[in-house]
């Protein structure tokens, strides 16, 4: 079973109007489980949709499908009018030997919302769908059919001048080859049945593409899934009929009148706003973009129903009124028994380290190249059955959290991201966690990690400088001072490590520009110790304690008048050596190589005026 999760990011005001419709529906997806009840198999068919404007009194959805239970839950600002509502139900049928083999379903409700269409529907137009199964068991794998199953797509806007690709990330557990495509009207699979010119549906790999040239107004996609299998299989029913299916036939993959019959096909029905035009239409400007450590689009993280997932998520914009392009996690839930107890992990928590062994069947037997913790430069090691681990609290990315009485550390196992080739069923998560009692005399646990990080890094501090000269010989601005500069200007940004020890190195992990103080929106300049942007450049000083950058200032937005630098940083330094350590882009840290926490330093605001503003003797205009 596999629950889904969309990241994005999204403006607060959809839409600045409703309408008097009843129910207004706006989209929905289907899934389907099954499960044997004695002979009766029962079916599970169940819905996700949307309704906007919000009708707490009604489900039009659950109408339509004589559902047994529904839920409604309002989604955003209730005081607006672009509240909606986020709608969930099901209904259970039994199917037996006098039933037919194949289960269809083809319901009718009222009403698409008056607000979608290229112009205000005057006429209540009715949603149609058509939700088409065959549950015998495959003889491939000795198992129910299974059907893909569409995520439930969240309201999507674009620019009217941008283009976009909306992957429909369709979990398929079968190994089924999938095929998308609009719905017909003779077979009841849609309601508009209309195809928009400037949104293309690539059929073979169920991703719609939006070419940047739409006429503003709100439009309803309606997509049909359908799964074929690989090689022909059967199909087996418990009255002993045997329904064969073909293997898929590339070369008819886009007629969908082909003689190879579908397993299934299931309803896909979403609402795209091509919205007003904007004047810069790369993502990380305008438009969010989702950065490391957000999952991949289409991740699928492994759980129990007794599991508490986590995952972490960051976008950047410079504008929180646009939205990005949306991605899904599949949380994929095991119905596997509970492993036995020889095969739990086992942890010890020690004053300074965590030591950790783990079977390897709870990280999907991965070699350990393609595992990591918090901090990939860490070393992962291991036998034949069991990884073996000792992470430091002060290093290999331990986290430090802190309640009223405990000091708790936390690190995690997980697959590489970076390793492109990972299958998504390979992904893992695997957490630790170490509780700390703090004493009522002075924090003793606590004062012991302190001390041995001051025995290694000293007594340190960092900070910011600004500068419009590489070698900072005319005025500098440090902390929140304000610096004036012009949108011609080069702008230097020196962060500096303060520390009696000659033996530590500076590591700027991430750096960002944004037009707000600590604002984690903005243009990232550094992202995991390399240059993230062509208009900066890193200068080379000599000195492993300091790091210097420049931007030009005309690479911001025309209408920036005022930015704050942050940075993240941290220091490094070698146990066993007096060699000053080496971090930063593409370096590999060795597991002699430790490290102090993250921290955030930050400069500005940086006032920037336009050259016209700016007089003769370079003074700038108030």
């Amino acid at each position: 079973m596999g629950l889904h999760v969309w990241l994005l990011t999204v403006s607060s005001a959809l839409l600045q109007s409703c309408c008097s419709t009843p129910f207004s529906y706006f989209g929905a997806s289907f899934g389907l489980e099954t499960s044997l009840v004695g002979d009766t198999l029962q079916v599970h068919v169940y819905y996700r949709g949307i309704s906007l404007p919000c009708s707490q009194n009604l489900d039009g959805i659950c109408v339509a499908l004589n559902c047994t239970k529904s839920r409604t839950q309002t989604m955003g600002d209730s005081n607006h009018t672009a509240t909606w509502c986020m709608l969930d139900g099901g209904i259970i049928i039994h199917q037996n030997s006098t039933n037919p083999t194949a289960l269809h379903i083809r319901p009718t409700g009222c009403c698409w919302s008056p607000l979608v269409g290229s112009q205000r529907e005057t006429e209540s137009r009715p949603f149609a769908f058509s939700l088409l199964a065959d549950l015998g068991n495959r003889s491939d794998n000795v198992a129910i059919n299974a059907l893909p199953q569409p995520p439930l797509f969240p309201i999507l806007r674009v620019p009217q001048n941008c283009t976009a690709n909306y992957n429909l990330t369709i979990y398929e557990r079968d190994g089924d080859i999938l095929r998308c495509h609009y719905g017909l009207q003779a077979r009841h699979e849609c309601a508009h049945c209309t195809q928009q010119p400037f949104l293309m549906l690539d059929q073979e790999n169920c991703v719609l593409q939006y070419n940047g040239h739409g006429t503003y107004g709100t439009y309803s996609i309606e997509l049909i899934v359908e799964d074929y299998p690989r090689e022909t299989i059967l199909l087996m029913h418990s009255d002993g009929r045997q329904i064969l299916h073909s293997a898929f036939e590339e070369a008819s993959s886009t007629s969908f009148n082909q003689s190879t019959k579908a397993l299934s096909s299931i309803p896909m029905q979403f609402v795209v706003i091509v919205d007003r035009a904007i004047s810069e239409c790369a993502f990380g400007i305008f438009r969010p973009v989702f950065i490391h450590p957000t999952p991949p689009n289409g991740a699928r993280i492994p759980a129990s129903l007794d599991d508490k997932v986590t995952f972490t998520i960051r976008a950047i914009s410079l504008n929180e009124r646009l939205q990005s392009e949306p991605q899904c996690i599949w949380i994929v839930l095991s119905t596997a028994l509970p492993v036995e107890r020889s095969l739990d992990p086992d942890l010890q928590c020690l004053t300074d380290a965590m030591i950790l062994t783990v079977p390897r069947s709870l990280v999907a037997n991965l070699p350990e190249s393609n595992l990591q913790l918090n901090d990939a430069s860490c070393n992962i090691t291991g036998n034949t059955t069991h990884l073996l681990l000792k992470i430091p609290l002060s290093g290999c990315g331990t986290k430090l959290l802190e309640d009223e009485f405990h000091s708790i550390f936390t690190n995690k196992i997980i697959s590489r991201s970076r390793n492109e080739t990972l299958a998504q069923t390979e992904r893992v998560a695997f957490p630790m966690t170490c509780k700390f009692r703090r004493s009522n005399n002075g924090n003793k646990d606590l004062n012991l990690l302190n001390s041995t990080a001051e025995r290694l890094f000293g007594d340190y501090s960092f900070e910011i400088q600004l500068s419009k000269e590489f070698n900072f010989s005319r005025r500098t601005a440090k902390a929140r001072a304000p610096f004036d500069a012009t949108s011609n200007d080069q702008l230097y940004i020196r962060v500096i490590a303060k520390s009696s020890m000659t033996t530590v190195s500076l590591d700027v992990v991430s750096c960002q520009m944004s037009e707000e103080y600590n604002s984690s929106t903005g243009i990232t300049i550094v992202h995991q110790s390399c240059l993230n942007n062509s208009t900066t450049e890193e200068h080379q000083t000599g000195n492993q304690k300091e790091k210097v950058y420049s931007v030009k200032l005309s690479s911001l937005p025309q209408r920036t008048s005022q930015v704050f630098v942050s940075c993240n940083v941290q220091l490094c330094t070698n146990i066993y050596s007096s060699k000053p350590c080496v971090l930063g882009c593409g370096s590999d840290s060795s597991s002699q190589m430790e490290q102090s926490d993250m921290q955030q330093v930050s400069a500005g605001p940086i006032r920037i005026k336009k050259e016209s503003d700016v007089g003769e003797n370079g003074s700038v205009y108030e």
